[in-house]
């Protein structure tokens, strides 16, 4: 039988049977879909803690900023359908899904952004993808910067015998930026140190840290730090105690003399320095000029800074008990003379010329003499041991006699004085020296 077009698209030809034919239809499709399923099915996974990446925030303006709250910039659960071979490709990090909260479709009373999912391949043979969090919860704030100095602090226990030094920043100043709330809890910043056990000098990298009034931290996750951390050299100096040194110049006033007392306040102080510039250093030197006790008649005291006396390279350590200042006193006193009297039998006559004799001459036997002195050395003067004398070679030479020869001299007596104390005026004895017998006598 031929077979003819016209006759087998004709309406009656199509009509004919058919139900059957639109029955036939709906199985064919069905079976297609079931050998689809059957081969490769759709399945779900679900991936966790999803992080939301924030696209187009400029659109809040640049003197605004953006804070997520409740922790909605991570999805807990995102659950995607798709056929199986494609749930493999996926795997199972959540690096594979895309989460974005664009701006630009930010809310109007500006709280939330609308997240929206894909994946990283595959997307138009993903069935569905949903999530337990499709919003992005967020405040807008007004942007904040501040300018702080940047603090230095150390920690730890400095080695015995060494102090902290100067200390020098990399930079001094440190801008923090961020929501306004945030900001206006920032009220210092610095940086800490550990020196324990430390001897020699510190260089190192250290975070900066954000604290409140109270001295807590500020978390700094919602801020911006023009740097985040700085370089820091600390100095590591030794120690070494010595004493102040000092003397005195000119002479006081007639009449006054020094005590011999001079008052240092402290009498040692504790200087620091690299080892090497301190091992030198046994004690620290007050000029004699600095105690000029010319024309002085009562106690000279003098304040000075001890800093202007210290070698180069060396400093005061810091002392509560002191200001780093010396007090020094210089005591001066008026003189006193006391008068004294002495037998000339108690007079010894030493290296009388050879081939003479010598007797006295004097009107009496008790000559007076004066001594002059501070009361402390009077006080100490023994008036029975001042081995009294005359010396007939002492005054040839004072008295430039080439050859004694018999008659009278006029000879000074001669005291055996204790420091302090002087003899006011000379006295002198009368002695008159004659030949020995046999040697020829003086006219």
């Amino acid at each position: 039988m031929k077979f003819n077009p016209k006759e087998f698209f004709s309406k009656r030809h199509i009509l004919n049977n058919i139900g059957l034919k639109i029955i036939s239809v709906l199985v064919a499709i069905i079976l297609w879909i079931l050998v689809i399923n059957i081969t490769d099915p759709l399945q779900t996974r679900t991936f966790r803690n999803v992080p939301v990446r924030l696209v187009n925030t400029t659109v809040v303006g640049s003197n605004k900023t953006v804070r997520v709250l409740k922790h909605s910039d991570v999805v807990s659960e995102v659950v995607v359908r798709a056929p199986r071979s494609i749930i493999g490709q996926l795997g199972t990090s959540s690096d594979n899904i895309i989460a974005t909260a664009d701006f630009s479709n930010l809310s109007a009373d500006n709280k939330t952004v609308p997240i929206s999912f894909t994946t990283f391949k595959y997307s138009d043979r993903i069935d569905n993808i949903k999530s337990n969090n499709d919003k992005l919860l967020v405040e807008i704030e007004d942007k904040k910067t501040i300018q702080l100095p940047i603090q230095v602090t150390t920690s730890g226990s400095i080695a015995s015998g060494y102090i902290k030094g100067k200390v020098s920043l990399g930079q001094n100043q440190v801008r923090v930026s961020g929501p306004e709330s945030v900001v206006s809890l920032v009220k210092s910043a610095s940086v800490d140190v550990q020196l324990t056990d430390f001897t020699e000098n510190i260089s190192t990298v250290s975070d900066i840290i954000l604290f409140d009034v109270n001295g807590n931290i500020v978390p700094d996750d919602e801020l911006t730090l023009s740097v985040e951390s700085i370089s820091v050299d600390v100095e590591i100096l030794a120690t070494k105690k010595v004493p102040i040194r000092y003397d005195t110049i000119g002479s006081p006033a007639d009449g006054y003399a020094l005590t011999g007392e001079i008052k240092c306040t402290p009498e040692t102080v504790v200087i620091a320095g690299p080892t090497n510039n301190i091992a030198s250093v046994t004690q620290i030197e007050i000029p004699a000029t600095e105690l000029n006790v010319t024309g002085q008649t009562d106690t000279l005291t003098a304040v000075l800074d001890i800093e202007n006396y210290l070698p180069e390279g060396i400093r005061l350590v810091e002392d509560p008990n002191n200001n780093g200042k010396v007090q020094l006193s210089v005591y001066i006193e008026a003189l006193h003379t006391n008068t004294y009297g002495i037998y000339l039998q108690n007079v010894k006559m030493q290296n009388l010329p050879e081939g003479f004799t010598a007797e006295w001459a004097e009107a009496e036997d008790n000559v007076e003499f004066t001594l002059e002195g501070l009361t402390q050395d009077f006080e100490k003067l023994q008036i029975s041991s001042l081995n009294y004398r005359v010396d007939f070679i002492k005054h040839a030479s004072d008295y430039a006699v080439s050859e004694y020869k018999p008659g009278t001299y006029q000879l000074d007596l001669i005291l055996d004085l204790p420091a302090g104390i002087t003899q006011k005026e000379k006295v002198r004895l009368k002695i008159h020296l004659d030949k020995k017998e046999g040697e020829g006598r003086a006219e």
